[in-house]
């Protein structure tokens, strides 16, 4: 007779559950709450949230700012085009891909849990290998964005590993949002960093692993801050952390969709008269009514960051102009204005702040 261990397979499969790379509910991250659906979606932050801080040094944060500016104004334009039948889109695909090439990464700056703030966003994804939900990411962006709320410019059916692509967003505000995308297939992982004028500074990774439960985990750890004070303007009316939260939360759910009997599922969507947009800019209404002081104040901060803004730009023009033609002083032009602009910035936020503390 063989011996009984003769008897025992020793070489059959067994799954091992890869780790994901990061966990909502590790220590130093805080539960935010969150509709947990049928993916059983979860959120876990470190650092300041739902007022996020600003990163970078003063001339950073103005360098921004400009880029950020420029990008709402073509923005604004793309989204009222774009939702205006009979109406030729303005900016077109080709001026999209210029605005792209010229634009830097904006990473965040500073520690993670001070001026950083950590969100590690998490989800389950059964029927659906991590090769088979990594690839629906990949190969229709324009349905998981979409979810999210955000518009592909120019359209694109596939991910392109340093693609850089803008994503407009109906708001509150509408404003585009630059990034650069990088695959790594071997790892079925996507990461998309920010670029110059994007309202944060960020980089967020989305991982997808195998659960050996027949499903896949998703997990998106992301690092963020604000770019310029103007966001902190914004969020003063309308949070752009929870705006974010809300916008990811429907592009995992919408991948989910895809392999669990719910392939029409569209989120937040593109639509100007979507119900989460109108849900959005209604809050944003019952925000200024209730506190009609905090809103005068945000107008004149944005309004003394806008001065700012315009008279940085002419002072630099000047003072280009003068270095061009070999006249003494162009520095100092650029200077003086420099420091004229952060005065009425200065100015109009005190006075903001009285009006907000009046009223």
């Amino acid at each position: 007779m063989l011996p009984i261990d003769a008897y025992r397979p020793t070489n059959f499969p067994v799954c091992t559950p890869t780790p994901p790379p990061a966990d909502p509910r590790a220590p130093e991250l805080k539960p935010v709450q969150a509709d947990s659906g049928p993916n059983d979606f979860e959120i876990g932050v470190q650092g300041p949230d739902p007022d996020l801080a600003v990163g970078g040094s003063h001339d950073q944060q103005e360098s921004q700012r400009d880029f950020m500016l420029a990008l709402a104004s073509r923005g604004f334009a793309s989204y009222l085009t774009g939702h205006t039948p009979g109406t030729p889109r303005y900016p077109g695909d080709g001026d999209v891909r210029n605005i792209l090439q010229d634009l830097q990464p904006n990473p965040p700056i500073g520690e993670v849990g001070r001026e950083v703030t950590r969100a590690v966003y998490q989800s389950d994804i059964p029927n659906a290998t991590p090769q088979e939900a990594y690839d629906h990411f990949v190969q229709n962006p324009g349905e998981v964005f979409g979810a999210g709320g955000m518009e592909i410019r120019p359209p694109t059916q596939n991910l392109e590993d340093g693609g850089r692509y803008m994503l407009e967003t109906g708001g509150p505000p509408p404003t585009w949002l630059p990034v650069e995308i990088r695959l790594d297939a071997d790892n079925r992982a996507i990461t998309i960093n920010t670029l110059d004028g994007h309202v944060l500074r960020g980089t967020q990774t989305f991982t997808f692993t195998d659960n050996c439960s027949g499903g896949t985990t998703l997990t998106q750890d992301a690092s963020f801050q604000g770019s310029t004070p103007l966001v902190g303007d914004i969020q003063e009316l309308a949070s752009v952390s929870a705006g974010q939260h809300n916008a990811w939360q429907n592009a995992h759910r919408e991948i989910y969709g895809q392999f669990n009997g719910d392939q029409d599922y569209t989120g937040i969507g593109t639509s100007a008269v979507s119900p989460e947009l109108i849900k959005g800019w209604g809050q944003m209404l019952l925000n200024i009514a209730a506190d009609p002081g905090r809103a005068g104040d945000v107008l004149l901060d944005s309004g003394g960051e806008l001065a700012n803004e315009t008279i940085d730009h002419w002072g630099g023009w000047a003072g280009d102009f003068m270095d061009w033609a070999g006249i003494p002083g162009g520095g100092v032009v650029r200077d003086v204005t420099d420091a004229v602009g952060d005065g009425i910035s200065a100015t109009a936020d005190k006075v903001g702040d009285v009006i907000d503390f009046v009223f």
